[in-house]
This record gives C-alpha cells, structure tokens and sequence, in this order.
C-alpha cells in the first residue's frame, strides 16, 4: 500500500501527464489549482479559477471526480493503517488521517460548486473552501508525523523486547 500510495501521489505531483499536476499546468499556461494552496480568500479563489481558463476549469472539475477521489481514500487509508499497525499507539490516533481524507472529499464538493457556478460568485463558499484546504493541509501533516512516530516508536520497542 505504501509503494502505491506514494507511487500514485509522486506521479500526480512531477510527472508531467495530461491528467497530473504538472499537464494541467501546462494547459492553464503555468496555472495551478486550489487544493494545492495553502490557504485561500474567496477573492484568491476566483483570481485563480479565472485564471485557469475554461478549458482548465473544465479539467479541473473532471479530475476532481476521477483521481482526486481515489488519491484520499488511499493516502487517508495507508496513513491510518500504519497508525494502526504500529504497536502501543492510541487508536484515536488513527481518526486524524480519516479526518483529513474526508476534508480532501470536502474539498472537492466545495471546489467542484464553484466550478460549476463559475462565474458566479459564491464567495462565502469559495473562503469555506480554503478553510477546509488548510484543515486538509494541516491533518494530512500531522497524521504523517504520528505515522512515522508510531513506527519509529513501534521499532524502538520491538528492538527492547
């Protein structure tokens, strides 16, 4: 799972295929997307969604339905899984990247209403939007810590006994 998870997050991100990161930007002219900011305003939202043209608009919202949902129910899974499986972790612990997994899920449901909408402007969406991106940020950050701590610890621990 783990091959896979990265493999498929890695590919999307610097592999330059039409349907990665790195072909929508070459399609938008150097334009990126906004699950990808760290943090947006509504105004930032519509500067980048204009931006991106129709064509990219059009993109985007496909591939919000097709590998942006495959990417977090792995990446939220493998996460919680190596969570899980590492010995004398809390498994609370384990709801973090659950969490984030379900912000990603969010995310698009936001991001695709103003896509479909565009170009109107729903403004208070568009700033929930990057409230929630952040969230996804944030938790998908912190599950990576207590992942490698879990297994760093979980290690330490089978070298003890």
């Amino acid at each position: 799972m783990s091959v896979l998870a990265v493999g498929l997050v890695a590919t999307v991100n610097f592999a330059d295929f039409s349907w990665t990161l790195p072909g929508f930007r070459r399609l938008t002219h150097g334009v990126g997307i906004l699950d990808m900011e760290l943090h947006y305003d509504a105004a930032g939202a519509y500067r980048l969604l204009a931006a991106q043209g129709d064509g990219g608009r059009a993109h985007y919202l496909h591939s919000l339905w097709t590998l942006d949902i495959a990417i977090p129910v792995l990446v939220s899974l493998w996460l919680a899984s190596g969570i899980a499986l590492a010995q004398r972790t809390r498994a609370w612990w384990t709801l973090l990247p659950i969490a984030a997994g379900l912000c990603d899920v969010l995310e698009n449901v936001l991001i695709s209403s103003l896509l479909v909408r565009y170009p109107e402007r729903l403004d208070t969406l568009a700033a929930l939007s990057g409230d929630v991106t952040t969230a996804k940020h944030l938790l998908y950050a912190v599950s990576l810590l207590v992942a490698a701590g879990a297994a760093l610890r979980a290690r330490h621990w089978r070298r003890c006994e």
